[in-house]
Order: C-alpha cells, then structure tokens, then sequence
C-alpha cells in the first residue's frame, strides 16, 4: 500500500517516508530541531503533489524513531534506497534549502549534505550549483527561532 507507513526502526516504509527520513535528517544534522524548522519543512511538503492526501504526522513518528535509533546518517542510508532517480535532484535541492534556511551552513550541516550528495550520487558539478544558488537565496534571511 502506497501510504502505509510501519514503526519498522530499520528503514522506511516506501517512497514518502524516505523523503520525509531524508529531510528530517538534514534539519537534525546540527544536533536540534527547531519549531520554524519542522515550520518549513511541513510548508515544503504541502506543495508536493507526491504528499498530497498523505498523513504526514503519523510518517514523521515513524521518522523520528527511526531517527533516535539510526542517527543522522543511519537515517540517510536507509532512506536513501526508496529514491528513485529523477527524484534525486530535486530532493537534495530541498534538502541544501532546509539546512541553509539560515543562510549558514554549519560543521553538522555541511557533513549531511555531503553524506547525502554521495549516497545519492548526485554529480559534483550540480551539488555546487545547488549550494551556491541557496546561499545567495538565503542570504540575509531572518531566523525566527
């Protein structure tokens, strides 16, 4: 079933849940998630039409168990597999955005992006692309938190 979703701490149920785990992952890197963080991440999946009529709460629980259980980059490697491949790119660019909402990119930031730009083996040359055009949009933003 395409929106089941299970409490199964070893990865996701299906394609949502992945790139639910990917993205939580990414705004967890730097060891907190704020309010105005899981704030845009919400507003980021509302305008996919891959979560419409989905109950993303319930996926987030999921999400966040196997969260505390894997960390990080336990999550990435789990998630990473249920990607297909046109989506790739779009989902590391959603992902460079959370974490350079602030217009910084920190150690812990810095260390997922690169995590997942080679787990999901995005081409170096279209990583530096996405992370240059989201520090110059982000530039200058201001933090709620």
């Amino acid at each position: 079933m395409k929106n089941k979703t299970t409490n199964n701490s070893k990865g996701p149920s299906g394609d949502q849940e992945a790139w639910i785990g990917i993205l939580y992952a990414c705004i967890a890197s730097d060891g907190e998630v704020s309010p105005s963080e899981i704030d845009a991440l919400s507003k980021m999946l509302a305008n996919k039409m891959k979560f419409k009529g989905i109950d993303i709460p319930a996926i987030c629980k999921n999400v966040i168990t196997t969260y505390k259980k894997l960390g990080v980059e336990g999550l990435v490697d789990a998630c990473s597999p249920y990607i297909k491949e046109e989506d790739k790119p779009t989902l590391f660019s959603m992902a460079v955005e959370l974490v350079l909402s602030d217009g910084l990119l920190e150690i812990g930031e810095r260390k997922i992006i690169e995590h997942l730009a080679n787990t999901l083996m995005i081409d170096k040359i279209l990583v530096v692309k996405i992370i240059e055009v989201m520090l110059i949009r982000n530039k200058g933003n201001v933090i709620l938190d």
